[in-house]
């Protein structure tokens, strides 16, 4: 099965089986290197399946296997793959592997992927057009952009296409299809293509879906045969929204539509394309939504601008309308494939993130393996990391809500700072062997690396340990860090990095004595931004921005040994340098083809190069130029691309060849960098942001305030000159802030903003020299509860720059602990009591802890209940340590108390159990919240006064010792239950009634072997008949046997009955019955038989019973009658019982008082009877008579079960039916159920009227001819055991 784990790829065999399962039923691969989505499923961006060996990635003969130009021009531009390929082998016996890639002008291919030979293509629509957006980030064409999925189990990919309905062009006739293509032979599916424009969102109807001012950038998910997409907008063009779109893979049925700016607080929609939106896009860096179960999603949100938290602290299971700047876990209702919002983390300075465009959701989230990343503060980890140049390491059980952490902050596990504050596109990889890693790139820096570690206390830790030697790219596009091993084996990893500069690097995962170990690979130029390589069997393959797709593998090597890098050193913005190439052939070449490169400020010319052929050892030179002499300080409008500033840039020079023996690389890369020097003076500031956390007002902390800092360099060439100070809260967005001046409160004080301080601030007209740099020390110190935030610049001769600075004040948290009633109210307390129920209903009782202080209350400690039957619903997520629970909010925990079904006729159960809290309030201390119940036992056949049955169970017998345990055979059929069968063995006589798998039996007992039953009862799968193995279950007479003796014992005994009643919100009624037995000779007899049966015995015993029940107090006047085997003295009833049986119908009201009777039983004794007129029963249990009704026009007016036989009661017939929302009787002996009445039935009191008497209780009436009395379930009377009669029949509603 490892092999088939195409989800969360770690080689291990100690992942969660939840996991395991989730992860083969999710996505099976076609075969265990295939790659049919973008890396795995959690994003963790760790494969272990595709045979990377790094002794041969790192040895002589890995290299470039083949590199296919795909499709030729479109309109004059190359064709472009931003779209991830894809590897799969089909399902057909002998299918090789194949390549499936997928272009911005709506080109797909499949293609041979050891050869790359293209064995079909299709364009499966007319690319949107670049022109009609506005945007550059993708030139010329829009078409399929996120990468694709496909679906093993029906050879089947599926991908979202941007394009046009009709021959009308233009941002508004945009619209995106869903496609499905068999990857054989690139056919639709049926269903497909499916356009999504015009889609409602679940979460808010004025919303819906338009394609045309939408971006689909996300790589595809597949969650329980659901294909999920996320989408964002075209450079924050016009009204978009982030959206969560779900299709079935089979229908193309839209299943889920999921707006991340909704409701109230969001940007109304107007008609227009200006109105509504909010932004709060789904982008990623091309990221796919991850998961970890069947149950929940995860995805990152970029800049909006509903606002709703606004700097309130908020949990992040409260709803929250406006998702802008946040990691989000969305609910999967797995039946219907919607989505909800479970929970959220907004960073605390979000609303300055909006302001300075730093989107969080530029990277995706990755969620890490739990074996190795975990700790006692978190039991799952996830890492995003986005513009704003912080890492945020979340619990995904648990991400942190809005401004939960100490004193306002973000409750995140650990915040990790950039370098300098650099942004970071495309996310974070990991490793979880050899200790765990995870890695990320920062713009313009080197990748880093962070070994996973916890603290003295357990909890999870990352620290820095190394980084790469070569910086990143000096501009947007770096790819994800992806992690290989050969088959799963430590001391294996890969780290992989595609570089939009520099092509694909490698280096070995696990750093040595602090260094990166880089692995040489050919040259992958032109590699497409955000892309990481897709693996097949020990092959990668990368698409290009110029229309290439390139395959590496081995055997291949280089052809020429050429001067690399080549540096430029410091270069003045306004001129340029020239510098020569040297290179020397390793083998015979053909001819030099010519030369490209990746930045445009280094050029070269083919010119240059050698015409002729190169024999081996030739050597050869030609220059390459960088040339600043165009380029100007200034921001690049319509694009994400960062401004032109001086700095380190460096490229990509790749020498083409075309070589005169086989397998050599036909391309040279050759690495060129410089640095870019102002001739002017020019201002930096780093960090870009000065993050000081939360403090709570009064502490010691706030006295001193929080420290922090700031660099001001000047990185030109000559002397700068501070020109002045100011700050502001307005955003830099709308191009005219109010500025206020800087103010002195000393010589070396000065406010920055509200509540922020800098120290030894540079006086206004002071210099700074050429690359000299000046640290300013910060300090935040708040005096009131609130956000503070502020953009503070700074104006000199060599520019003007700004740092943003944010910090929260809060004061302590107070925590109230209260539980929910049985009415739905509140009280405070740490009692819950759920009162007697019934077996097989589920009822839900909750606690909750709110925070009535000014900061984030953290619940230290949480020891829910946990039980089969008594068990707190989400015991990892409700009230779980380390909640925050923000002021003024609360947090719920659910405790289900959930009977299992037990057999009928048992004494009640008690069940218990405590759920432990405590808090940082220092004032709550533990407490422990008991929670109780008590579990009945369903009463079936004739019931005592008490509302207990007369029959008892005794257990589950073998019936095969020494032939049958019962004498008597009443084989009742499949409608049969106990307590049809307890009757029928009362009306004939018998102490002992048994119900097997086969048969349903009753009769005297010989000998009682005791076993265990596990078959269902046929007739009503809620009750146990028996098992297999010749099992039965037996049940006594309990007034003519002990329940103990192994023998039939008669007794006189004498009863003491002591009934109590408590009023409360529930009525309570607690019976004692306490039996003692005097030796008693009783003979037993069977009335039905030809041959009578005596037994004399002697026993005596002694037995308690308590049970505690519901009840509803009944002022009805009854009268008292004597059952068939004591007389009990009544007084004003609290509960009013009324037994159908064979032998009477009893009336019995109890009351806060005791009674001794003495009671003699025998089988011939004669029985007080009711002698009065036949009767309707009213009320049986929870059931209602509803009148006298017609069968249907056509057939039975309950048609679900039926049973017809001679001594037929109401109990007998509830007893089958009790499951079903009507049952009623005809004919004296005739029951029926069901759930629906059939057309044509209805009330009425002509013709035939309900006046037969039922043929096992000649007191009561059983319908009539053609004629039900009918009756149906009450909920108001869901645990009722009263019985109501009348001597009138209801009138006809």
């Amino acid at each position: 099965m490892k092999a088939m784990l195409g989800f969360l790829r770690t080689g291990r065999s100690d992942w969660p089986l939840f996991l395991v399962l989730y992860v083969f039923v999710s996505l099976c691969v076609g075969a265990p290197t295939d790659n049919v989505r973008d890396a795995d499923q959690a994003q963790s961006g760790y494969l272990d399946n595709h045979n990377m060996d790094p002794a041969i990635v790192q040895g002589p003969t890995f290299g470039q296997l083949w590199r296919v130009k795909m499709g030729g021009e479109v309109g004059g531009l190359n064709e472009q793959f931003y779209a991830k390929p894809l590897v799969y082998t089909p399902k057909a016996a002998g299918s090789k592997q194949v390549l499936f890639v997928a272009s911005e002008t709506n080109w797909v291919y499949v293609m041979d992927a050891v050869t790359g030979v293209t064995l079909r293509s299709k364009q499966v629509a007319t690319p949107f057009l670049v022109s009609d957006i506005g945007c550059n980030d993708i030139s010329g064409f829009i078409g399929i952009t996120g990468t694709p999925i496909i679906d093993p189990a029906t050879d089947t990919v599926y991908f979202y296409a941007k394009s046009y309905p009709g021959a009308e062009r233009g941002v508004y006739n945009g619209a995106y299809w869903i496609h499905a293509l068999d990857v054989n032979n690139l056919n639709d599916r049926p269903g497909f293509p499916k356009k999504i424009d015009g889609s409602v969102a679940d979460n808010d109807p004025t919303r819906y879906f338009h394609g045309g001012t939408h971006l689909q950038r996300t790589s595809l998910s597949m969650i329980n045969n659901i294909v999920y997409a996320g989408f964002g907008g075209h450079c924050d063009k016009y009204n978009f929204t982030g959206w969560v779109v779900g299709v079935d893979k089979t229908t193309a049925e839209v299943k889920a539509t999921f707006a991340t700016e909704s409701g109230a607080f969001a940007p109304q929609q107007d008609g227009t394309f200006e109105g509504g939106g909010g932004g709060a896009g789904i982008w990623m860096s091309g990221m796919s939504i991850s998961s970890d179960s069947p149950n929940r999603l995860f995805y990152v949100t970029g800049n909006g601008e509903g606002h709703q938290n606004k700097e309130i602290p908020a949990s992040g299971r409260n709803p929250l309308g406006t998702l802008d700047e946040a990691i989000v876990n969305m609910r999967i209702d797995q039946a219907t494939g919607k989505l909800s919002l479970q929970d959220y983390f907004e960073p605390y300075e979000y609303i300055s993130m909006d302001a300075g465009d730093r989107d969080l959701g530029s990277g995706g989230i990755a969620l890490l393996d739990p074996n190795t990343f975990s700790g006692t503060d978190a039991a799952r980890l996830g890492v995003t990391v986005g513009k704003n140049g912080k890492a945020y390491i979340v619990n995904l059980d648990n991400l942190g809500g809005f401004k939960m952490g100490p004193a306002g902050s973000d409750a995140v596990v650990q915040t990790l700072q950039m370098p300098g504050g650099g942004s970071v596109f495309g996310g974070s990889g990991s490793y979880p062997l050899e200790g765990g890693y995870i890695y990320m790139t920062p713009v313009g820096y080197p990748t880093l690396v962070y070994r996973f570690g916890r603290d003295a206390n357990g909890r999870a830790a990352f620290t820095q340990v190394a980084q790469t030697d070569e910086n990143s790219a000096g501009r947007v596009g770096v790819g994800v860090p992806t992690i290989t091993t050969f088959k799963g084996q430590a001391g294996t990893a890969i780290l992989w990095i595609a570089d939009v500069d520099g092509g694909l690097r490698a280096y070995r995962a696990v750093p040595e004595n602090g260094k990166m170990i880089r692995i040489q690979l050919p040259p992958t130029p032109s590699v497409a931004k955000f892309q990481r390589p897709s693996f097949g069997d020990g092959r990668l393959y990368l698409s290009t921005s110029n229309g290439y797709i390139q395959c590496l593998g081995s055997p291949v090597s280089l052809p020429l040994n050429c001067t690399s890098p080549i540096s430029f050193g410091d270069l003045t913005i306004g001129s340029k340098r020239v510098l020569q190439v040297n290179c020397t052939a390793l083998i015979a070449i053909t001819k030099v083809d010519g030369i490209t490169l990746s930045n445009p400020l280094f050029t070269a010319s083919n010119t240059s190069l050698p015409t002729g052929s190169l024999v081996k050892g030739q050597s050869f030179s030609f220059p390459v130029t960088f040339d600043l002499t165009n380029a100007t300080i200034k921001d690049i409008p319509g694009t994400s691309v960062p401004s032109v500033k001086p700095g380190i840039t460096s490229g990509a020079l790749n020498i083409m060849t075309t070589n005169g023996a086989s397998g050599f690389a036909n391309l040279q890369p050759i690495v060129v960098s410089g640095n870019l020097v102002s001739a002017l003076p020019f201002l930096t500031i780093s960090p870009i942001e000065a993050d000081f956390g939360g403090i709570v007002i009064g502490s010691a902390a706030a006295e001193a305030g929080v420290p922090g800092s700031m660099v001001v360099q000047n990185v030109g060439s000559t002397d700068m000159h501070i020109a002045g100070y100011g700050w502001t809260l307005d955003s830099l967005e709308g191009g005219n802030p109010e500025w206020i001046n800087v103010t002195e409160n000393s010589a070396t004080n000065h406010t920055v903003g509200p509540r922020f301080y800098a120290v030894d601030l540079p006086a206004v007209g002071s210099t700074v020299g050429p690359g000299q740099s000046i640290t300013v020390n910060l300090n935040f110190k708040p005096y009131a509860v609130g956000n503070y935030h502020s953009v503070f610049q700074i104006w000199s001769d060599g520019g003007a720059q700004y740092i943003l600075l944010t910090g929260v004040a809060t004061i302590e948290p107070k925590a109230v602990l209260e539980v929910s009633t049985a009415e739905g109210g509140w009280t405070t307390g740490d009692f819950i009591d759920f009162g007697p129920q019934l077996a097989g209903v589920s009822l839900i009782r909750q606690i909750r802890l709110s925070n009535t202080g000014g900061s984030a209350l953290t619940i230290t400690k949480s020891k829910p209940p946990e039980g089969a039957e008594l068990t707190a619903t989400n015991p990892t997520g409700d009230l779980s340590e380390g909640l925050k629970i923000a002021p003024g909010s609360s947090a719920i925990g659910s405790v289900l108390f959930q009977p299992a079904v037990r057999p009928v006729n048992l004494v009640p159960k008690p069940i218990n159990g405590s759920w432990t809290l405590n808090t940082d309030d220092l004032t709550f201390g533990v407490h422990n919240v008991l929670v109780q119940g008590v579990i009945l036992s369903r009463q079936l056949g004739p019931l005592l006064p008490d509302g207990t049955s007369r029959y008892k169970y005794l257990g589950c017998y073998k019936d095969t010792v020494a032939g049958r345990l019962l004498d008597k055979n009443n084989n009742l059929g499949l409608n049969n239950e106990n307590g049809i069968c307890q009757q029928t063995c009362l009306g004939q006589g018998y102490i002992f009634a048994g119900t097997d798998m086969y048969s349903h039996s009753c009769g005297i007992a010989k000998k009682l072997t005791g076993e265990y039953s596990t078959t269902r009862n046929v007739a009503d799968k809620t009750q146990a008949c028996g098992g297999d193995g010749a099992f039965i279950n037996i049940y006594y007479d309990s007034l003519r046997y002990n329940g103990v003796a192994t023998t039939v014992t008669t007794t006189t005994a004498k009863s003491t009955t002591t009934t109590s009643s408590t009023s409360t919100s529930a009525s309570s009624v607690t019976t004692t019955t306490t039996s003692s037995s005097s030796n008693t000779t009783i003979s037993t007899s069977s009335s039905s038989g030809s041959i009578a049966s005596s037994t004399t015995s002697t026993t005596s015993s002694n037995s308690t019973l308590t049970t505690t029940t519901n009840s509803t107090t009944a002022t009805d006047s009854t009268t008292s009658i004597s059952s068939s085997s004591s007389t009990i003295t009544t007084g004003t009833s609290s509960i009013t019982t009324v037994t159908d049986s064979t032998t009477s119908d009893t009336t019995t009201s109890t009351s806060s008082s005791s009674t001794t009777t003495d009671t003699t039983s025998t089988s011939t004794s004669t029985q007080p009877t009711y002698t009065g007129p036949p009767r309707y029963v009213t009320q049986y249990n929870n059931y209602t008579l509803r009148g006298c009704w017609t069968e249907a026009t056509k057939g039975r007016a309950l048609k679900s079960k039926s049973l017809s036989i001679a001594n037929m009661t109401v109990d007998m017939c509830w007893g089958m039916c009790n499951h079903y929302q009507f049952f009623g009787l005809e004919y004296s002996k005739e029951c029926y159920c069901g759930d629906i009445l059939q057309p044509g039935s209805e009330n009425s009191t002509s013709g035939y009227l309900c006046n037969m008497k039922c043929g096992g209780n000649s007191t009561i009436y059983c319908g009539g001819r053609s004629r039900l009395n009918l009756y149906q379930f009450n909920a108001t009377l869901q645990n009722s055991s009263r019985v109501l009669v009348s001597l009138d029949l209801p009138l006809a509603e």
